[in-house]
């Protein structure tokens, strides 16, 4: 009975350390305009190109310290970093980014966002 009463306090106290804490992913579509980043979805149609660079970001990264990024799907080659990603996209292809956030205090969220692109054709 003692084990399991230890048990059950160390799940609780791990899962009361652990929460989770709302993060929002943006991103744009890098195109010869001023770009600005918006939260969940990104488009751009440049004419003549299938090729373009999107960015992804963690929204309000500065509000709270993260410890690290890992960033998943679309967003794979990012590995674990910063806060921003940088993937080359392709025309008529949707790109979802995601991305599970630790914070210094021990919290974590997910975030995702998704990147398209247009060629004009």
């Amino acid at each position: 009975m003692k084990k399991l009463l230890t048990t059950g306090l160390l799940v609780a106290s791990c899962l009361a350390t652990s929460q989770a804490y709302a993060t929002a992913m943006e991103c744009y579509v890098d195109t010869p305009a001023y770009d600005h980043f918006t939260t969940g979805h990104c488009s751009a149609l440049i004419w003549g190109a299938n090729k373009a660079t999107a960015v992804f970001r963690i929204k309000d990264a500065d509000s709270k310290p993260i410890s690290s990024v890992i960033w998943g799907n679309a967003a794979a080659s990012c590995g674990t970093g910063g806060a921003y990603c940088t993937i080359d996209i392709y025309a008529f292809r949707s790109y979802t980014a995601t991305a599970t956030v630790l914070y210094q205090d021990g919290s974590w969220g997910s975030a995702s966002a998704t990147a398209w692109l247009e060629d004009g054709s």
